[in-house]
């Protein structure tokens, strides 16, 4: 729950030590998970009992055409032929006796055979198609139902309505019905006589209680929050003593109150929750259902849903309310401003500490102590301290790369803006970014640790494909990295081929990681990842990729070696294709078999020099990239502009971030060509080393981060509503809490920045204490009610404080929303204020009796009890303010008001404790 969950879990983690801890659920399916978090934060163990049956089980019905159909046993799975037979006897007369015909089709219900729709296509008669099973009943439905319950032996009933209005409407139609013997009736009304003493004559006499008290003599009562709790508590007593036969109940009744009965209704499965109208969850159900059935009185407990319309509800939302697993116990832990102040005030826990311990941090803190990340972190401080050291014994070795930690800062950010870049061309402009990797691009590549080449010239043989893209004609719908034709550094030593293993694994030539030699260079294909690429230069060659580079492994080149082999007829050339002098040899295009070297990866037509077309076109790259390099050698090669990709293509700001990203790659392109160390012979060998230590100093700092306090989900709404409190002066640089924090710590009820500020601006200072009440009222009053203005009849001044109120609110919404908060300040003023009892409240607190004040709003009883009881909490919290501030008037005025408003039913004693 949004509203209490939040302050469980605050008790849970604040409670000391000596406290034991007991908890109880029919519902929560992650009990080990959350008994783990419970043993961490007490440092405790937990005994996790589980129970997987119930010792009085349930059984599931649907109440159609004045009777049960079982849907459900047990454990045992839904029953379809239940569900039908419900569906059947909701049909119509008419399309029933249709299907009653001899010679209609049997359907599921009528026989074996046809699997026709159940009932779906009759049910045009009442209602929406769609929301046919969602009808209510009426007056004759519900008096047949509950003459039902008595007659089968089914009472005492709770009977589930999500409406309070519901419940008593409901009610009502039942008032011809006695459900009580003679003595039952009799022990009722005494009880109700016993409770109306308690009242003053006025309070006894209200409509209320005299329906209520009436109601229960006939064995029916009525539970909500909108009655008086006095009645609440007797009604629960007269069911509790079977003196209650129906209870119309709203959900609250099955979540705090221990009162089984021997079978549960549900007036409808769907319920408003705050929000929109649903189908109610499978733990909501099995909470409610859960209240059928006595240990000890009663062998199985019956749970029926009710079906008024001519249809039941659809069998797939009933299988997943009924057999469905129950929401998982989740964290609404939030930061308050209370909460805040608080835990700045004492030195035994922080706000980063309460953060961690919250339920909502459990699974992320446990994953850190349980990967050992406080051990790994200092493992790769010692490593990276030791790394450093050597970094700096080796200066000698460096001379003319002096520069080089600053030259791989630079060539990181090179790499980073051509891949956020070339990752944007990609999505805008195709499967070639718009021409800046098409086949015979000419590109500069970093890999330092893991192929050992930097800034090392490449041939773009096939363009990379992002993932999700299909545009290739690869198909990878996962993406594929580019592949590309490098030049390896003059310094790379080849593998020794002795073993005939590693001969055998060795690519071969013109297939991926295939490394070859030509003009007494190195060169290897390789795939490069986006970022990966230190420079796209302007350079574009012509060439013939598939000559160079094969699609596909080496195992689909040799299962197509196989395949000629199998045929052989595959090397044949067509009659048109021959030379006369080969028409008279049939078996002149074979080749000759067992021989090796009889067929190649590349074509083995020759040119007149000797040399294959493939090796010359090898060559030619080769001297290609030899030529790029040079020309880089003195920072001459031409870099593309990548704003031509583009062209035509995105408009507005992204075009205009774009050309700026572009002037930047531009500038750090200059920059990277400065450092003497892209010109240093041996710059693989000292990258690659800084290479290693700065990816371990990353690795170092992300593990810091995890371990720190800003890796915390709430960290930055911390960091937020911290320097608010700042701004407002709550608290110093120091994080001191000053006087006006420590008046916000006092409010505990609603929201305590209002009240602060209303204190400190002195706007009850000149209010009477019934106007300072019936002001408060609005900070306490939350329910949706017709009219939120202010009645004009109302004092001038209390009209006015009630405008400052709003004025406050929206201010304090405004500097929310200015430090970052995520809400507006108007719908924070909306919910913080609800002016619907104001004018209740302050006739109360004048004197006038609950029977008048009732005609003044069509807020329900029950609610008004419930505003003016926590309003006298906020007025005790209110006068310890003007206490902390020094303020004895507004102490004593508090006072008064408290004493006003507490008096007669609002404040009568509890029937359980008296």
């Amino acid at each position: 729950d949004t509203e209490r969950g939040v302050v469980w879990e605050e008790v849970i983690i604040m409670l000391p030590d000596y406290v034991n801890l007991i908890f109880l659920s029919a519902t929560t399916p992650n009990t080990i998970e959350f008994s783990d978090w419970i043993g961490r934060t007490k440092r405790k163990p937990v005994h996790v009992i589980r129970t997987d049956y119930r010792p009085v089980p349930l059984s599931h019905h649907l109440y159609a055409g004045n009777k049960l159909h079982k849907v459900m046993e047990g454990k045992s799975g839904f029953l379809e032929p239940g569900y039908n037979a419900a569906a059947k006897a909701l049909l119509p007369t008419s399309a029933a006796s249709d299907q009653q015909k001899p010679g209609a089709t049997k359907g599921p219900y009528g026989g074996a055979g046809s699997k026709q729709q159940p009932a779906a296509s009759y049910k045009q008669t009442t209602g929406s198609k769609q929301l046919a099973w969602q009808q209510q009943g009426n007056r004759q439905n519900w008096t047949s139902l509950v003459k039902y319950l008595e007659r089968e032996g089914l009472v005492p009933t709770v009977i589930f309505s999500f409406s309070k209005k519901k419940c008593e409407e409901i009610a009502n139609m039942l008032r011809t019905l006695d459900l009580n013997t003679a003595s039952e009736r009799n022990a009722a009304h005494q009880f109700g006589i016993q409770t109306r003493a308690r009242l003053s004559p006025n309070d006894a006499s209200l409509p209320q209680v005299i329906t209520i008290c009436e109601m229960v003599k006939r064995g029916i009562g009525v539970h909500h929050g909108g009655l008086l709790p006095i009645l609440k508590e007797m009604v629960e007593i007269l069911f509790s003593r079977n003196l209650i036969k129906v209870l119309f109940a709203t959900e609250t009744f099955a979540m705090g109150v221990n009162m089984p009965a021997r079978a549960v209704v549900f007036n409808s499965i769907r319920k408003h929750d705050g929000k929109e109208f649903r189908v109610l969850q499978p733990g909501e159900y099995t909470q409610m259902a859960g209240r059928a059935g006595r240990r000890g009185l009663d062998k199985v407990g019956t749970v029926i849903m009710c079906c008024f319309g001519d249809t039941p509800p659809p069998q797939l939302v009933l299988r997943n309310m009924l057999t469905g697993s129950s929401t998982k116990l989740a964290s609404q832990f939030r930061l308050t401003y209370n909460m805040i102040l608080n835990l700045l005030r004492v030195e035994d826990m922080s706000v980063e500490g309460m953060i961690k311990r919250s339920f909502s941090e459990f699974a992320t803190q446990r994953a850190l102590t349980t990967n050992e990340y406080p051990k790994l972190l200092s493992r790769g401080i010692k490593t990276l301290s030791k790394l450093d050291e050597q970094f700096k014994l080796e200066a000698d070795s460096r001379i003319g790369a002096d520069d080089v930690e600053d030259y791989y800062a630079a060539c990181r950010e090179l790499l980073s803006l051509n891949n956020e870049m070339l990752t944007y061309i990609l999505n805008s402009a195709g499967s070639t970014a718009g021409g800046a990797l098409v086949p015979g691009r000419v590109l500069l590549v970093t890999s330092a640790r893991k192929h050992g080449y930097v800034r090392a010239p490449a041939l773009m043989l096939r363009p990379p494909v992002l993932s999700g893209s299909n545009s290739s004609g690869i198909g990878n719908s996962k993406g594929a990295p580019a592949v590309c034709m490098v030049l390896l550094p003059e310094s790379y030593v080849p593998l020794k081929e002795d073993d005939e293993q590693v001969s055998k694994s060795t690519p071969k030539p013109g297939h991926l990681n295939f490394v070859g030699a030509s003009k007494s260079r190195h060169y290897a294909i390789r795939e490069i990842h986006l970022d990966e690429f230190l420079l796209v230069s302007s350079n574009k060659q012509k060439i013939d990729v598939k000559s160079l580079f094969k699609e596909g492994s080496q195992a689909g080149s040799a299962g197509k070696g196989l395949s000629a082999f199998n045929d052989p007829f595959s090397r044949a050339k067509p009659m048109g294709g021959r030379r006369p002098d080969e028409f008279d040899d049939a078996f002149a295009a074979f080749a000759p078999r067992g021989k090796k070297g009889a067929s190649s990866d590349f074509p083995t037509k020759k040119t007149s020099s000797g040399v294959s077309k493939d090796a010359q076109l090898v060559d030619q790259v080769i001297s290609l990239l030899i030529e790029t390099e040079a020309k880089e050698a003195k920072s001459s090669l031409g870099v593309m502009d990548l704003r031509d990709c583009i062209k035509g293509v995105q408009q507005g700001n992204d075009a205009l971030e774009f050309r700026s990203a572009c002037d930047r790659l531009e500038g750090q392109t200059t920059i990277m060509r400065q450092f003497a160390s892209h010109y240093h012979p041996s710059l693989e060998t000292h990258y690659a080393v800084v290479e290693r230590k700065e990816t371990l100093r990353d690795r170092v700092g992300t593990l810091r981060h995890l371990l720190s306090n800003e890796s915390l989900q709430l960290f930055p709404d911390f960091l937020q509503r911290k320097a608010l409190l700042r701004t407002l002066g709550y608290v110093d640089e120091n994080d001191t809490v000053c006087v006006k924090g420590r008046v916000a710590c006092e409010v505990n009820t609603c929201e305590e920045l209002i009240v602060t500020e209303m204190v400190f601006e002195g706007i009850l200072n000149e209010l009477e204490p019934a106007e300072i009440v019936a002001a408060l009222s609005s900070l306490i009053f939350q329910e949706k009610s017709d009219s939120n203005e202010l009645d004009s009849e109302l004092p001038e001044r209390l009209h006015s404080c009630c405008e400052r109120m709003q004025t406050i609110a929206l201010n304090l919404g405004q500097l929310q929303s200015n430090h970052g908060l995520p809400l507006d300040p108007v719908d924070y003023c909306d919910s913080s204020l609800k002016f619907g009892l104001v004018h209740v409240v302050y006739e109360w607190a004048m004197g006038v009796p609950f029977s008048n004040i009732c005609e003044l709003t069509l807020v329900q009883e029950g609610s008004i009890v419930r505003c003016i009881t926590r309003l006298d909490e906020l007025c005790r919290e209110v006068r310890n303010c003007a206490r902390v501030v020094g303020n004895p008037t507004l102490y004593r005025k508090m006072e008064s008001a408290s004493v006003s408003i507490k008096r007669d039913i609002v404040f009568a004693s509890s029937l359980y404790i008296s």
